[in-house]
Order: structure tokens, then sequence, then C-alpha cells
């Protein structure tokens, strides 16, 4: 891809379009590196629980920026560094994903919202877009291979973690994806051992 990206570059005059291009040359690159750490090994772009809410700052605003749709990140609670790093990795790829989605089936939509609170038991993500049509999240992929990223992929990495996961119209127009995923730090046990 990357050679026959350097190809076309040769053949483009406009420099606004040559800087896209050198854009995507450098997205190109970063996502090779990565795809050789991945099949080495590595956990790649998940951020460690500490450092959900600034790694999902920096993903609304960087979708924001290429897609347009006026995007708002709203958390509470998230202050505490106690949320263990399955479950960032799992709240981080639901966002990443939806975001996906709502690029791809509701271009239409003006804003998203995002909200995702600590709860003392739990969390709980909210996402909603205003699209037209039945709602971006809810349009499955058809390619089995996509589907563990996509909607099932979504709901399967929280059933693992004992959450549950819906996704539904949103009166008027968009959809609404909500997920409470329970915190592993709200499992006390007693003395002999037994879960309470």
């Amino acid at each position: 891809m990357l050679f026959r990206l350097a190809a076309i570059e040769k053949t483009v005059t406009d420099p606004r379009l040559l800087s896209d291009f050198v854009d995507l040359r450098k997205t190109l690159t970063h996502f090779s590196e990565e795809l050789q750490q991945v099949a080495a090994g590595g956990r790649v772009g998940v951020p460690p629980g500490y450092y959900l809410v600034t790694a999902l700052t920096d993903l609304v605003e960087r979708w924001q920026g290429e897609i347009g749709i006026a995007t708002r990140f709203r958390h509470r609670g998230m202050n505490r560094p106690d949320v263990d790093d399955r479950t960032a990795e799992t709240v981080y790829r639901i966002i990443q994903e939806a975001l996906t989605n709502i690029a791809k089936h509701a271009a239409t939509a003006s804003t998203v919202s995002i909200r995702l609170r600590r709860m003392p038991d739990y969390l709980m993500l909210q996402i909603e877009d205003d699209g037209s049509g039945p709602g971006a999240a809810i349009l499955e992929d058809s390619d089995p291979k996509r589907r563990r990223s996509g909607v099932v992929g979504m709901s399967q990495r929280v059933a693992e973690l004992g959450g549950t996961f819906s996704i539904r119209p949103r009166r008027g127009a968009g959809t609404r994806l909500l997920a409470t995923i329970p915190l592993k730090t709200s499992i006390l046990r007693r003395p002999g051992g037994e879960a309470r």
C-alpha cells in the first residue's frame, strides 16, 4: 500500500492534495508499525486503566477533527486509578468501534454524545448519535471476520466481563448504545474466601 501510495503521490500536483497524501502515508506507516507489534504479541493502542480518560479524550478529539461531527465526551467519577486494564480496554474498544460505525453509517449525524460514569460497583457507558435511519451501531457488518470488532464483538467483550450491553434507536432519530461493566474492585470476599 505504501509503495502504491508513493507512486500515486508522484502524479499529484495540487499542494493541498499532496499534503493529504503525506498525512495518509504517515498514518499507514504508523499502522504498519503497530501491526508488527501486535504480531509480536504486544498490547498496542490500548490504554491502561489509569490512563483511560486521557486516551479517550485524545481519541474523541482526533475523530471529531477528522470526521467533522461535533462530539461531546463527559465523564464522572473517573479520577480514581482502580479501573483494571481489561475493563479499560473494553471501554476504549467499544467507543472506538461505535465512532467508526457512526462515521460509516450515520454521516447525517450532527452530534455525538459519550458519557462514561463510574458508579460504586460498575462503569456505565452511553453513546448517542442523532443520525437518520436505523442508527450506526445497529448496522452489523456482513463480513463474519469483522464481527469480532463489530456490534457482536462489542457485546461479547462486555458479556465476558459480566456486564450488560444494548443498542436501541433513539426517539426521533439516531441510536443509543448503553453498556454497564462491573468493577473488579466491587467483589469483596469474606475472611473464609467466599465472595459476597
